[in-house]
């Protein structure tokens, strides 16, 4: 073989050799990236942050993590932390994953997945403008629906805080009324829900994982007919009074 070849075939290994390389420090740097179809690709001990828009999810996320107030602006993509840790007060400290979505209708496939995707959800804080009108309510109603039927299917379901958010307004409603409502509006979407699917009972193919009939089916739908605690309580980032609020969180980080 002439020296040309040789230094030719030499040249190619060491191309192959460090590509190689290039793709195993990739893999060992590469943060997990969520799957679709309930694969558990997050096994950190978490919390989720949702709701509406303009609910004030991102002014608590802040909150819970800086421990000040931050104005925000409509957000396009979740905010997290990994370095979460609870309780608050305590030696027996241990660092927990803080996650919070954007509450656009468009975004909301990124918590559904999330959901699925994390085994070890402590609680999830479902934030609710406890000023909207108890008219308006019934979109708010039907995103809360569709978290449940996925943290119910967990065993024991995954309690939910109701976060009932801007309690410093005159114009905000109390925790007892905004669960009424939303009760009334989930049962009314419930029996929709039902009504669809049994007209589509001869085209369903079996494979939609997500049905699920909340509560007692043969009842007006309660929070207490779920396998899992679902408390409405009001507060106000603004005014630090989130002190109901963060205690519930960490019940919930030594108490799962």
């Amino acid at each position: 073989m002439s020296l040309s070849s040789v230094l030719l075939v030499t040249f190619v290994a060491i191309l192959v050799a460090t590509g190689v390389l290039v793709i195993l420090q990739r893999q060992s740097n590469a943060v997990a990236i969520p799957l679709l179809g309930g694969k558990a690709t997050n096994k950190q001990p978490t919390y989720i942050i949702c709701g509406p828009s303009n609910s004030g999810k991102t002014v608590l996320f802040h909150h819970l993590t800086q421990h000040r107030f931050v104005p925000t602006v409509l957000s396009q993509e979740p905010n997290s932390t990994t370095k979460f840790p609870l309780p608050s007060s305590g030696a027996s400290v241990q660092e927990f994953k803080l996650v919070e979505f954007p509450g656009h209708n468009k975004l909301r496939s990124m918590l559904y997945d999330e959901i699925k995707q994390s085994p070890n959800i402590h609680g999830l804080i479902f934030c609710l403008d406890s000023t909207t009108d108890p008219k308006q309510l019934s979109e708010s109603a039907k995103f809360l629906y569709n978290v449940l039927v996925l943290t119910e299917r967990r065993p024991g379901g995954v309690d939910v805080l109701v976060a009932c958010t801007k309690n410093e307004s005159f114009s905000a409603r109390q925790p007892k009324k905004i669960r009424e409502v939303m009760e009334n509006e989930i049962g009314v979407y419930r029996s929709l829900q039902s009504s669809n699917v049994s007209k589509n009972d001869g085209d369903n193919d079996g494979d939609d994982d997500d049905e699920l009939d909340l509560g007692d089916a043969g009842a007006k739908f309660q929070f207490d007919q779920l396998e899992a605690n679902v408390d409405f309580i009001g507060g106000s980032v603004l005014k630090g009074k989130t002190d109901q609020w963060e205690c519930w969180i960490d019940e919930r980080s030594v108490n799962f």
